[in-house]
């Protein structure tokens, strides 16, 4: 079975049992607690995977760290998803819980690549752009991407709209190779 279809299975199950606790925003809350945690401590990661460690070491240290800073339910699920031998799957299932809670709440990523950070203006008309072509608030991150020389790519959900001046020496690039010299008459 593939590893982010079982992530996403279980972070489904937590989301359910968050709705019904109304403890959404405590778990999403949580889920960024962890993911970022998980992130930056490579350790952490390493730890959650070794087969070697047994369970009850893991079940501790995951206490030690998130006990204080967690809801009780995202504590309990943690620990069985070390009793199930399903720790390593905790980082991926904290950023699947942040989607699930993202779509909850009708608010859609979108990436804006650039040469240069939008500046106010840009950005609000990409945020009223946006919000008017998907029907959902949009969260606009933006980055730099220096290669693109000039325009900008906008990329939500499995679209892009590539509006890069890269693109086009691209498009030009590929045009004058279809052009044969060689023909007669030319």
């Amino acid at each position: 079975m593939n590893i982010s279809l079982v992530a996403e299975r279980y972070a489904a199950a937590l989301f359910e049992l968050a709705t019904e606790k109304n403890a959404v925003e405590a778990v999403c809350a949580d889920s960024k607690l962890i993911s970022q945690t998980c992130e930056n401590s490579r350790d952490l990661r390493l730890f959650l995977k070794s087969p070697i460690i047994n369970s009850g070491k893991k079940r501790a240290v995951l206490k030690d760290i998130f006990e204080k800073d967690i809801h009780q339910i995202t504590m309990t699920y943690m620990l069985i998803m070390v009793r199930k031998k399903r720790e390593s799957l905790i980082p991926e299932i904290a950023l699947q819980i942040i989607e699930l809670y993202l779509q909850y709440k009708n608010i859609m990523t979108v990436h804006f690549k650039s040469p240069v950070l939008p500046d106010p203006d840009v950005r609000k008309k990409v945020l009223d752009l946006m919000k008017k072509y998907t029907k959902s608030d949009i969260d606009l991150k933006a980055e730099i991407d220096e290669s693109l020389i000039g325009g900008f790519i906008l990329s939500w959900k499995d679209k892009q709209y590539d509006a890069s001046i890269r693109r086009e020496i691209e498009e030009m690039r590929n045009a004058i190779a279809k052009v044969n010299l060689y023909k007669k008459g030319f």
